[in-house]
């Protein structure tokens, strides 16, 4: 069983992996005093940031562009992107209950091989943690099921139109 610390759900990193954590975003978040800072030891023993992106955006997206993936019954509905050596993953669980909303994590590593590591360590959490699948196993996904999902956006999403629009 993975040893798994979970500082900012859905996503959960190993335990190795979590001083090599900070949040960023709109919202400074502290924890026993002190803000959530990733430990600069860490970060060049492992060679990445885990990024958790703490923001209030909130509106409604069509499913234009998002991903799914599903193993054993457990579904993500997110949609990630690369640049260099820093990616990001917006990602929720796709539980069928309700819209997911999507939370943001991004990557930033000082090496291809770094960058696959940290995708082995860091996990969505699903079912109340009784599930979770790592951003590598996410891989590219299948197109969403149709549908509406709350996510941030970013320029090029599509808007849903309200009826009084």
């Amino acid at each position: 069983m993975l040893d798994l610390v979970c500082l900012s759900e859905p996503f959960c990193l190993t335990r190795d992996y979590a001083p090599a954590s900070e949040v960023v975003g709109f919202h400074r978040v502290v924890r026993d005093g002190r803000p959530v800072e990733a430990s600069p030891e860490t970060v060049a023993r492992l060679g990445v940031t885990v990024r958790f992106v703490a923001s209030d955006n909130l509106v409604t997206l069509a499913a234009d562009g998002l991903r799914q993936t599903c193993v054993d019954g457990a579904c993500v509905v997110f949609r990630s992107w690369c640049e260099g050596l820093t990616c990001s993953w917006q990602a929720g669980a796709a539980d069928g209950r309700a819209e997911p909303f999507l939370h943001e994590i991004k990557l930033q590593a000082v090496s291809a091989e770094a960058l696959a590591r940290a995708k082995a360590e860091v996990f969505i959490s699903l079912d109340g943690g009784r599930r979770r699948l790592s951003l590598a196993q996410l891989g590219e996904g299948g197109p969403a099921a149709p549908g509406l999902y709350t996510a941030p956006v970013r320029p090029g999403d599509r808007r849903l139109r309200r009826p009084a629009d």
